[in-house]
């Protein structure tokens, strides 16, 4: 084999230094020496490398490959790396990468290579939520490097608890009660977070993290975060330690009621909503209820999620600043002028207004005094004579209305109307008539089984009872009286209370027994008594 065959047979494979001769279409061209060159194709480097000329670089010779030589340079860092990690691997030596994502069972740390970081080994605690670890520059120690399969794997945990370790004894034997510590979040729980200050993990609870409302910590603190704290208290026996963030903070309660005053305009951010209301943040750590009676003047708001969202920037007056229990109280709606006052100016009780039906519900109507101002017609108000038991077979929304004021409660925002006190009250006609004792005259309207009604004045009625239609035993009221006869009647008894008027036929005047004791109150008790006196029957029986 001549000299020169030998030669090219050594360039199999092997590392050589070479020199930069030009940038070609197809690659770097490099001089091997001794007429030798090789091509470092385009796809070989991930980034266009920048060299002078005659500049030396280590290649991979490959083979030969059209007039020249196949090279590489990203397998010499690679296997320079590869080098590296095995020697890492052997020592348990530590290196930096960047955690770029999650995989099964763990993270893919790029340390010039990608490589595994378990999920056991990301920190001293179990780890539940990877997301607050990706995109972190760390370092790692190199625990496994299989060489063959390129399986590089790494480990965070090692590296914190050797840092740990090394400042642990020092720091428990100086630790006291409010000393400061740059410490580090390890785990972030619903009551609090775990904070590691050197080698000691203490406790920061929830109620020492802000001064403001905290609903999470999660709100606040990852896994991760450095943070601020101050010990709060140290137990060695039980190696127990409670941390404070809040307390290195300035307190904003303090001086609060020399900074503002009620009537006060601030801006703020909504921080939490709450069944009853809003809690909004108008300075760091200072937050103030905002009451859901306090949101709208006009709105029948349910739940604050109706007027509010998270992360809202308001506009909120102070309307109260209780600095003993630390409350501040808020409103929304008062920054605008309250309309059931313009309402209380301009509408008086006993005034006369038409208005559209808002809504209809169970108990009444709503009507429109004034936009975005409604009063309620109760049920009970509707008609002195028909009974109502469902508005909604007499009214509609969007129907116009005539009703007259009743009351105007500007301070408590409701108003209520009537619309059967726009015609005279019947049963008071009828109470100037139906005296009881008296005989009257009435006209039959209708039948029942148990009796005859008879109208006293239009719209009021009263029972003849069958036992009052005549002196005889009466079968059916029709063998008696028929609709639209007029007969004289005694008055027995007049209940304005429950709208209730007897009628007697049969008699021309009561007892004086009888007569005794009878008031709007009480007669319908008393004519209970009166006619089971005239029919024998005892108290007890029907």
């Amino acid at each position: 084999m001549s000299e020169e065959t030998r030669e090219q047979e050594a360039l199999y494979n092997s590392f050589r230094t070479a020199k930069f001769v030009e940038k070609r279409k197809d690659g770097w061209l490099f001089d091997l020496g001794d007429g030798e060159q090789a091509l470092v194709p385009m796809d070989d480097l991930t980034h266009e490398p920048t060299f002078a000329t005659g500049e030396e670089a280590e290649l991979l010779v490959e083979r030969p490959y059209a007039g020249h030589w196949a090279a590489s340079l990203s397998k010499v860092e690679k296997l320079k790396l590869w080098d590296e990690f095995e020697h890492l691997a052997k020592t348990r030596g530590m290196i930096e990468g960047t955690i770029v994502g999650s995989n099964k069972g763990g993270l893919s740390v790029d340390v010039g290579v990608r490589a595994f970081l378990p999920m056991s080994q990301i920190d001293v605690h179990r780890v539940e939520d990877v997301a607050p670890y990706i995109g972190r520059t760390e370092r790692f120690e190199v625990s496994e490097f299989d060489k063959k399969r390129a399986n590089l794997v790494l480990s965070r945990r090692a590296v914190v608890e050797r840092a740990r370790d090394e400042n642990r004894s020092e720091l428990i034997e100086n630790l006291a009660a409010g000393q400061r510590f740059d410490g580090v979040v390890r785990n972030v729980l619903d009551y609090g977070a775990f904070v590691d200050i050197g080698g000691v993990e203490g406790l920061l609870h929830a109620s020492n993290l802000s001064w403001g409302r905290v609903d999470h910590p999660s709100e606040l603190l990852r896994p991760g975060d450095r943070v601020e704290v101050l010990v709060l208290d140290w137990d060695p026996k039980r190696e127990r330690l409670s941390l404070g963030r809040k307390q290195v903070m300035d307190n904003p309660w303090d001086g609060l009621d020399t900074r503002h005053s009620e009537g006060d305009v601030l801006t703020g951010k909504v921080v939490s909503l709450a069944d009853f209301g809003a809690f909004v943040a108008v300075e760091p750590g200072l937050d103030g209820l905002v009451h859901v009676t306090e949101l709208s003047w006009t709105d029948h708001v349910q739940h604050p999620k109706q007027a509010l969202d998270i992360d809202q920037v308001v506009q909120v007056k102070i309307i109260s600043i209780d600095m003993e229990n630390r409350r501040l109280g808020l409103s929304v709606k008062r920054l605008q002028p309250n309309p059931w006052d313009v309402v209380a100016d301009q509408i008086k009780p006993g005034d006369i207004i038409e208005g559209e039906v808002k809504s209809v519900v169970d108990f009444g109507i709503f009507v429109e005094l004034r936009p975005g101002v409604d009063a309620l017609v109760h049920v009970s108000d509707l008609s002195w004579t028909q009974r109502i038991d469902d508005p909604r077979d007499h009214y509609e929304v969007g129907q116009t209305v005539t009703a007259k004021v009743i009351d105007i409660d500007a301070e408590a925002g409701r108003a209520s109307l009537g619309i059967k006190q726009l015609s005279a009250d019947p049963w008071q006609n009828a109470s100037e008539i139906a005296k009881v004792g008296q005989q009257i005259d009435v006209t039959i309207t209708r039948l029942t089984d148990f009796g005859a009604f008879a109208q006293i004045v239009e719209g009021i009625e009263g029972l003849i009872h069958i036992s009052e239609l005549a002196d005889r035993r009466v079968e059916r009221p029709a063998e008696v009286v028929k609709p639209g006869q007029t007969h004289k009647a005694l008055v027995m008894s007049f209940d304005r209370a429950n709208e209730r008027i007897s009628l007697s036929l049969k008699r021309e005047e009561l007892e004086n027994d009888e007569v005794h004791g009878y008031t709007d109150e009480g007669s319908a008790t008393a004519l209970g008594d009166v006619l089971r006196g005239r029919l024998g029957l005892k108290a007890n029986d029907e």
